[in-house]
């Protein structure tokens, strides 16, 4: 049972931030208490909690007593779903389940084609490469492929542009901090052009003016 209270215990943690993308699903960075809401499992997080998993459960059928031999902490079905929302929905074309799986089990995992990406292992080990140790632009690059490829074969993109947008806004940010900081002060700015602007006819030209010092904060971002 040892290695079963291990995984429990590692998974009964309350705060989980240092696991989680600052980013929200959509990609929005939103501030609550001068703290970014969490987003997500981050990729390395998803893969460790899966290594682990398959870990207790070999170690569990191997050291447990006999009924304990065919132990299943998670089914070859949620497996396969994992691995489809990881392809599918995150565009991670590095496939890392398949590996992660033989690599614990020491068996070869069963692979459904479900997968229409013509990127491949080798493609996020070039990109990888290309981008250098510029994390934040290389996740980058991984949701604007994901995102061509989700309206790939469409005779009609409607929205394709608002995601793009949404993808290059959030990824001004290479930190969570540097993101804190910036919603921050981009919070401060927006309030005292609010405060100067009171009394004033609609529009209020100082809040205009305002917002488009912002608007040209993120156009330089995205050009550096």
């Amino acid at each position: 049972m040892t290695p079963l209270l291990e995984l429990r215990n590692e998974l009964d943690n309350p705060d989980d931030r240092s696991l989680r993308d600052f980013r929200r699903m959509n990609s929005h960075v939103q501030l609550f208490h001068d703290r970014t809401i969490h987003g997500p499992y981050t990729k390395t997080s998803r893969e460790h909690w899966l290594r682990r998993v398959l870990e207790a459960q070999e170690q569990a059928r191997d050291e447990g007593p006999p009924e304990f031999r065919n132990l299943k902490l998670i089914t070859m079905d949620e497996l396969h779903e994992i691995r489809r929302i990881w392809l599918n929905e995150k565009h991670e074309f590095d496939d890392s389940l398949p590996r992660i799986f033989q690599e614990v089990t020491g068996q070869e995992f069963p692979r459904h084609d479900i997968d229409s990406n013509p990127l491949r292992t080798e493609d996020w080990t070039l990109l990888k490469e290309v981008c250098g140790e510029d994390e934040a632009f290389f996740d980058l690059q991984v949701r604007l492929l994901g995102i061509e490829q989700s309206h790939c074969g469409m005779s009609r993109r409607a929205g394709i542009f608002e995601k793009l947008k949404s993808r290059f806004r959030s990824g001004i940010y290479r930190t969570e901090q540097e993101a804190v900081d910036d919603l921050t002060d981009r919070d401060r700015r927006t309030r005292e052009a609010k405060d100067q602007a009171k009394g004033e006819p609609v529009p209020h030209s100082r809040v205009v003016e305002k917002q488009l010092g912002l608007l040209k904060d993120d156009l330089e971002r995205l050009g550096e």
